[in-house]
Order: C-alpha cells, then sequence, then structure tokens
C-alpha cells in the first residue's frame, strides 16, 4: 500500500478516532493491537505493534543452546536439605563450581573451601557428589 492510500482512508474516520492494527489469523483467530507507531527503518514507512505477552508462553529453538552454553537448565534437582538456607548455599555451589552465568544467593560466600551437606535422605545429591569427586582429584 502506499501513503497516499493509507492517508485517504484514515481521512475518512473521524480525527480522534483510536487506531488500532489487526491481524487476522487462520481459524478466526484475530489479534488487535492498540499500541502501534510508524517508524522508517530505510526501506519507506512500517506500521509497528507492540505484542502484548501477556498469559503467552514463550518457547525458544534449540539455537540458543548452542550460542550459550554456560546456562544451568531451568530446573536442577540438588535435593532436599533441612532449611531453605542450606538448599540456596548448595545451588550457588553448583552454580560457582559448573561456571554458570547466574546471580548468587550468598555472593561472598566461600563456596571453594565449603563441603555441601548430604541430602535429607542422608546421601550426597549426584551432582553435587560429582563437583566434590572432581575436587578431590584436583586437590
Amino acid at each position: 500500500m502506499k501513503v497516499r492510500e493509507l492517508i485517504d482512508l484514515l481521512e475518512r474516520f473521524e480525527p480522534t478516532a483510536e487506531v488500532r492494527l489487526c491481524v487476522n489469523w487462520p481459524d478466526r483467530v484475530a489479534e488487535t493491537y492498540e499500541r502501534i507507531w510508524v517508524g522508517d527503518y530505510g526501506g519507506g514507512p512500517r506500521i509497528n505493534a507492540a505484542v502484548d505477552f501477556r498469559g503467552v508462553e514463550v518457547y525458544v529453538g534449540c539455537v540458543l543452546d548452542q550460542r550459550m552454553p554456560n546456562v544451568a537448565p531451568r530446573r536442577v534437582d540438588l535435593g532436599q536439605y533441612d532449611n531453605a538456607e542450606t538448599a540456596a548455599r548448595v545451588r550457588d555451589f553448583y552454580v560457582v563450581h559448573r561456571g554458570l552465568d547466574e546471580p548468587l544467593n550468598f555472593p561472598d560466600f566461600d563456596y571453594d573451601k565449603w563441603i555441601p551437606p548430604r541430602t535429607r535422605s542422608g546421601e550426597y545429591n549426584g551432582l553435587i557428589a560429582e563437583i566434590l569427586k572432581e575436587k578431590l582429584l584436583r586437590d
């Protein structure tokens, strides 16, 4: 559509009327956007809409995994501990020793000298035991 055609169409409406952008998908699904703007990115004017993602789950493809190898899986089962503070320290221990780029609950704690406790079941979590084994072999 040419700019003149769009202007001619919009002149049919009241100047104070709200403008919305509607996208019609298959199966009679329609999306309406009220937050729109016009921009020029070098190829002429382009009408843009701000998508509202509330209530929508967005999944990222496998390419992200190849580009960001130091990101921990969303939920790593490190076992159950006697209290929340111990569980948080165990998680931090895991993050530090796996070199993950995640914020720590206790950033000033010395995780190099600390040995995490066993889980409530009396055994070490497998992931933590693996780190302890690596540490023991290094030392």
